[in-house]
């Protein structure tokens, strides 16, 4: 709840003086002291309730992500100054409880399970306007336990009759008897998670106890000798189930469960169903190799039933003494066995063993029909199953035709096996497949990654006969260098080669091969060359068709692209409408720097002509940006340029009044023009 509503003034100005405030025995720290507001920012004051036994237990909150603060149940903080709009309060989780309920007036939205409520803070600075959040928690509920009692089969005179139970020692309370399958209960009882609970029920004349379970497999400490059973509460309610019969009617022996494995393959723990003589079911788990402990059971026969897990099945049941064994079933996994009267040192021993289903798998190579030069050839895999790797290797039938190889060890059905085709020069893999597709878990050339399934599970990898292929970019000149150039080959995805580099080596179809230079702007082809006999098309031919014979990179077709950087020239050009600067010659000097050279020049030229054609200049450096050319006419008393325009080119910048233009070239003759005028003499 909150503080008081009256005095809510005086109190916010006493906060902004105060350090902390006593509410309700409890101290309740501010996070931040009020101070004078201005018009973005507001007053926001979180509460908790203490409703649901929360007064005076802690809880911590943050405001918009900043340092956590704490309010007791029953108490408020400060109110603390925040920003105007909208706003975030967390309550952090605190054991036991839960948040049930986030009131404030100007709620945006409320998300109990984060304990987060968005709020919309008014602007201002009185303690009337300020926005108050109220949490409202409760406890999370209690787990319980609770007993029941049935009869066995064979003891019907006590259905109805009252047990008494204990439970860690305290007050008694009974339980009446049910009908064997139709236990009665008793109440349900609370307590923490992971409590154990020492559970007793009390001698009754002429009756024992022929068993006792706890659901989920949470008893421990079975005694049905004694009647007793320790029980560890777990989520929802915890059931103790006694089941108890006449003395005379039906006395006691023990069994032993045991779970041995029939090959490698066999692991883990398997579940078994005890039922005895009076038809009360026991769950077991057994490891492999392992045994349960001697379980006190009903005497005469026992049926234990085995719960399948594949890919496993029941090879042999034995008992021990010899002769114990009434019948089996190893299809269902079941055995009936005589459990005599006695203790521990007359007990059954029950040993199912397990082996694994399996299967083989084949693996097949095709060979297209234009792999003639595959025929007869022997390709290598590597198998990775759950006994590690080996290879399997055999030959290739004829072009066209599949050969195919069992694998003789057999697998367990439902294990993963990945199959791997080692590279073989000149073969390309242009195929996996999984039969039956099912089975495929993701193949992808050259690996195939199966699930072994019942049968044969066959995997089938396709080769082509391939020829090798490489592609080099050589450079005409030192302005190709570092730069990159997009192929394709056989029309298939981009390749950038490096001016200077080759690509790796590539599996192509044997016969021929096409290369395509995608188009630059900035360069230009100037030959293509092939190992020696292999060019099919011309030397300057773009695409270029080359021989593709069959063979690895002892036989590769190397295909090499040589490409020049574009080059342009310019000339400067002079016109003026001024008749007095006729027959003037005026005076250029231009410079530009490419590759690391510096290239100057002067030139002259009168209105109505233009200057010589500059020596070429490539159109891009070697960080393939253009090349900048600035020109500078020579100043001339009274005259001034009044504009600077170009053709085929670019402007990068220019200044009239220094007379000076920056530009780029492109491919053939840039012409830069100056325009003069006369300007004003000076009196």
């Amino acid at each position: 709840m909150r503080h008081g509503q009256h005095g809510r003034k005086s109190r916010f100005w006493l906060w902004a003086s105060l350090l902390s405030v006593t509410v309700g025995g409890f101290l309740a720290v501010p996070v931040q002291a009020a101070t004078a507001a201005t018009g973005n920012t507001g007053l926001i004051e979180i509460c908790k309730s203490a409703k649901n036994g929360m007064s005076g237990q802690s809880f911590s909150f943050t405001l918009n992500g900043g340092t956590p603060f704490n309010v007791v149940g029953g108490g408020c903080s400060a109110a603390i100054t925040t920003p105007a709009g909208k706003n975030t309060v967390v309550e952090q989780p605190t054991s036991g409880t839960t948040v049930k309920a986030i009131k404030a007036k100007g709620a945006v939205s409320v998300d109990l399970a984060t304990g987060t409520i968005v709020v919309k803070v008014a602007a201002g600075t009185k303690p009337s306007g300020e926005t108050v959040v109220t949490y409202t928690n409760a406890s999370v509920p209690a787990l319980g336990l609770k007993i029941c009692k049935q009869v066995t089969a064979n003891s019907p005179s006590i259905i109805g009759d009252k047990f008494s139970f204990t439970e860690n020692g305290g007050a008694a309370y009974n339980v009446t008897a049910g009908a064997p399958g139709s236990p009665n209960c008793g109440p349900v009882h609370t307590y923490k998670l992971g409590t154990k609970v020492n559970i007793a029920e009390a001698a009754s004349p002429g009756v024992n106890a022929a068993g006792i379970t706890v659901s989920d497999g949470r008893g421990t400490n079975v005694n049905t000798a004694a009647g007793t059973v320790t029980a560890t509460i777990g989520s929802g309610v915890t059931v103790v189930t006694y089941t108890n019969n006449l003395h005379g009617v039906s006395q006691t022996g023990f069994i032993e469960v045991c779970k041995s494995a029939g090959d490698g393959y066999v692991t883990g723990s398997f579940d078994f169903t005890i039922t005895d003589a009076a038809g009360v079911p026991i769950k077991e788990s057994v490891a492999v190799g392992n045994c349960t402990s001697p379980i006190q059971v009903a005497g005469g026969n026992a049926t234990v039933t085995e719960t399948a897990r594949n890919p496993y099945f029941v090879t042999d049941i034995e008992a021990t003494p010899a002769g114990r064994v009434v019948s089996s079933d190893f299809a269902d996994r079941t055995a009936t066995v005589k459990v005599v009267l006695g203790d521990s040192s007359t007990e059954t021993v029950v040993n199912f063993e397990n082996s694994t289903a399996t299967a083989l798998i084949k693996v097949c190579k095709t060979l297209t029909d234009d792999s003639d030069a595959l025929a007869g050839q022997t390709f290598s895999f590597t198998v990775a199953d759950v006994n590690g790797t080996h290879t399997l290797s055999f030959a290739a039938g004829d072009a066209g035709t599949t050969e195919c190889v069992i694998d003789p060890t057999a697998l367990p059905i439902g294990s993963a096996v990945s199959i791997t085709e080692k590279a073989f020069a000149g073969a390309a893999v242009v195929g996996v497949s999984v039969d039956p597709a099912g089975l495929d878990a993701g193949s992808a050339a050259p690996t195939a990654k199966l699930t072994v399934g019942s049968g044969i599970s066959t995997s089938t990898f396709t080769n082509r006969a391939s020829g090798t292929l490489e592609v080099c970019k050589a450079a005409a000149d030192a302005s190709t260098k570092t730069q990159t150039f997009e192929f394709s080959v056989n029309g298939g995805p981009p390749l950038l080669v490096r001016a200077g580099e080759c690509s790796k080596p590539m599996l192509v179809p044997v016969g021929t091969a096409t290369i395509e230079e995608a188009t630059s702007t900035n360069f230009h082809l100037v030959s293509v060359t092939a190992t020696t006999g292999r060019l099919v098309t011309g030397p300057g031919d773009n695409p270029t068709t080359v021989l593709t014979p069959f063979g690895g990179v002892a036989n590769e077709t190397v295909v090499t692209f040589t490409n020049a950087v574009n080059t342009g020239q310019f000339k400067i050009c002079k016109v003026s409408s001024e008749p007095s600067l006729q027959g003037i010659t005026f005076h250029f000097t231009y410079s530009y720097t490419a590759y690391g050279n510096t290239v100057t020049g002067t030139a002259a030229t009168t209105p109505g002509s233009c200057s010589g054609i500059s020596v070429t200049v490539p159109l891009v450096d070697s960080t393939a940006l253009p090349v900048a050319i600035k020109v500078t006419e020579k100043a001339t008393a009274t005259v001034a340029v009044s504009d600077i325009a170009i053709d085929n080119g670019t402007i990068v910048s220019k200044n009239l009044a220094g007379g000076t233009a920056t530009f780029n070239v492109n491919k053939g003759i840039t012409i830069v023009t100056f325009t003069n005028v006369r300007t004003p003499v000076n009196p």
